[in-house]
């Protein structure tokens, strides 16, 4: 049925091993709901089992449990064998993502801590005895599916599209029947730094009494994040760009529109009942694309936010009437976690008596890795080879990619090169290196900086970054203007010479995270700013 998969489910089927579930019995409850059931059922793999049209005189001996089934479904051919193994694994309430839309164009993940209500479930014949004993009417599925949610002891979520509606997603699949509700917006599921300060957005949204649903586009390495933080995900890869989902915002307490690629869907709900905070994460080079998106005037219900002046500076670029109130992102504490450390040094083979000096980022011009290449290749000899430096990240032009070759290529012991690292490597480069360079033309607030923060690492940054209003010269970090990559060298020379007074700026630096970056601080700012909204 489906022709394609998402990062999180291609991890999930690549550890799937086999089981044998042919001695558990189930029964499958789907009064008048066989237009689709039953051709499905014909190539499951599982084959204990008898659907069913009354529970009574069913529930034998031999049954171990029920699959209750509200609505038409299609299931894979796998369902039943997934649902077989939780019941033998000692759940007795047992759900699944669902797939709705024509061949799943439309995806929804649910997270254990978000129960929404369902329209399929297995429950333990122990637990279903429970519930129809509670039940009004015993016979009655939507009754029983509602009670078995309530009353279950062992839940359990199969984190795998088993199932397939014929039909669009609407808000009460995504959210339970009663509770407030809150709905986040995103462009992308990828690791990169808007949807990563986004996931921070999920915990303190719930902890205000909010269900969180997100709306992006396919997975590429994030959703699983959001998840873990308590949200469940609709993916559909049209998501910004088409309004099919967005009537879900209509349905919610308080929207959450991340970036100013977001502009369109900002633009159906601007001037209507729901608050919406639009957060600009963004650089001034995307928006001569999207400026005939935003509309021409904000109305009461949307308050405009921003991660810091740069990226308001961009917005103000082409609405200079607007008011833009601050809103930082804020990351955990990731010092104080307990991360998988590696010896990066010795995995790239980096010398471990220099400092290091590194950047992460995509190679693109907007990222100026080329003026950081300029300015290695302007130190004096004797100080660059006192030192190492590490570019991270994916080639997005080649211009940029060719500048850091080359500079691999003529400096082999001094520079190297990273395409990508893990989520626990970059927390270890962030406790592992001397400082940061961040050499971009134009970068609100880059994310890898802030990593550096956390761990009391300093960093060289552009003018053209929201960090350089934040940054007290010589105290926390350093700052070199107008992309020149003789002041860029300067910077890095004073640094690499002068080894004790880098490391002694390592407690302003961390006070420099817990005043703008920590958790505790942007919970604060968050929160004031949906009270102010929702009002």
């Amino acid at each position: 049925m489906y022709s394609r998969y998402t990062p999180l489910q291609q991890e999930q089927i690549s550890t799937q091993v086999y089981t044998d579930t042919q001695s558990t019995y189930l029964l499958i409850y789907a009064p008048t709901r066989h237009t689709l059931l039953k051709p499905a059922l014909d190539d499951q793999l599982h084959r204990k089992f008898r659907l069913v049209e009354h529970l009574d005189g069913a529930l034998t001996d031999s049954v171990a449990g029920v699959l209750l089934v509200s609505e038409d479904v299609s299931c894979t051919c796998t369902a039943l064998t997934y649902f077989a193994q939780a019941l033998r694994d000692g759940f007795d309430y047992v759900v699944a993502d669902a797939v709705f839309g024509f061949d799943g164009a439309t995806a929804l993940y649910q997270s254990p801590a978000h129960k929404a209500d369902v329209h399929c479930a297995l429950v333990s014949r122990e637990l279903l005895g429970r519930c129809r004993a509670a039940a009004r009417d015993p016979e009655n599925i939507s009754e029983l599916l509602r009670l078995a949610a309530r009353l279950c002891s062992h839940f359990h979520r199969i984190p795998e599209a088993l199932l397939h509606y014929p039909r669009e997603i609407c808000a009460e699949d995504a959210y339970s029947s009663g509770g407030k509700r809150a709905f986040v917006m995103s462009h992308l599921l990828d690791m990169t730094g808007a949807p990563i300060v986004l996931v921070s957005a999920v915990p303190v949204l719930r902890s205000m009494g909010y269900e969180v649903v997100v709306l992006g586009p396919e997975d590429d390495g994030s959703l699983e994040l959001f998840l873990e933080a308590g949200a469940a995900v609709i993916t559909r890869s049209s998501c910004v760009s088409t309004p099919v989902l967005w009537g879900l915002a209509f349905c919610a307490d308080f929207v959450l529109a991340n970036t100013i690629v977001e502009a369109r869907a900002v633009r159906a709900l601007n001037g209507t009942g729901v608050p919406v905070l639009w957060w600009l994460h963004d650089a001034f080079a995307g928006y001569p694309h999207i400026a005939h998106q935003i509309p021409q005037q904000l109305c009461a219900n949307v308050h405009l936010y921003s991660v810091g002046s740069h990226a308001a500076a961009a917005m103000h670029s082409v609405h200079p009437e607007f008011e833009i109130r601050s809103l930082i992102y804020g990351l955990p504490d990731y010092a104080a976690e307990d991360f998988v450390r590696s010896d990066l040094f010795a995995s790239l083979k980096i010398p471990k008596d220099k400092p290091l000096f590194a950047t992460v980022g995509s190679f693109e011009r907007r990222k100026g890795q080329d003026i950081f290449s300029q300015a290695i290749r302007l130190l004096p000899a004797a100080i660059r080879k006192a030192a190492s430096f590490l570019f991270v990240g994916k080639a997005a032009e080649k211009e940029m990619m060719d500048a850091v070759r080359d500079l691999t290529t003529d400096y082999p012991d001094t520079v190297f090169y990273c395409k990508r690292l893990t989520r626990d490597e970059i927390k270890s480069l962030m406790s592992q290196c001397q400082c940061l360079v961040c050499a971009s033309r134009d970068d609100p607030m880059p994310t890898f900086v802030t990593e550096g923060l956390i761990f009391g690492k300093p960093a060289i940054v552009s003018e053209h970054t929201g960090t350089a209003g934040l940054v007290t010269e010589g105290v926390d970090g350093f700052v070199y203007r107008d992309d020149d990559p003789a002041q860029l060298a300067k910077a890095l020379e004073w640094a690499i010479t002068h080894p004790e007074q880098l490391a002694a700026m390592q407690p302003a630096c961390r006070a420099l995270y817990e005043r703008y970056y920590s958790k505790q601080a942007f919970a604060d700012a968050l929160t004031a700013a949906v009270r102010e909204l929702a009002q």
